[in-house]
């Protein structure tokens, strides 16, 4: 039988509200076609580092690729033209399903 968590439980949030923090809707609303690789890094590597201290604070250990995963998704629904709000509750909701945990 495979458990699936809530949209709310730590892990499959993995921290991607910090994204919304500090003005970063505004920033990634603004960014050009030019720039939009380089503020997919960026969004990667902001939200890699959140899922990391989410891990940590839940006490758990997520699945092998589910980082990478998750912050792919959310960088890459970004640099299509999702707004934030929307990037993270697919990303989320897809990551739920793919790593059942």
């Amino acid at each position: 039988m495979t458990r699936s968590h809530s949209p709310r439980s730590p892990l499959v949030q993995l921290g991607l509200a910090v994204l919304l923090a500090g003005g970063w809707s505004g920033v990634i609303g603004q960014a050009g076609a030019a720039r939009a690789q380089g503020l997919g890094q960026i969004v990667r590597a902001v939200c890699l580092s959140a899922f990391e201290n989410e891990v940590a604070q839940s006490g758990k250990r997520a699945p092998a690729g589910m980082a990478d995963y998750a912050c792919g998704c959310v960088a890459d629904r970004i640099e299509s033209g999702s707004s934030v709000d929307a990037a993270r509750n697919i990303c989320r909701q897809a990551t739920a399903r793919r790593y059942p945990i």
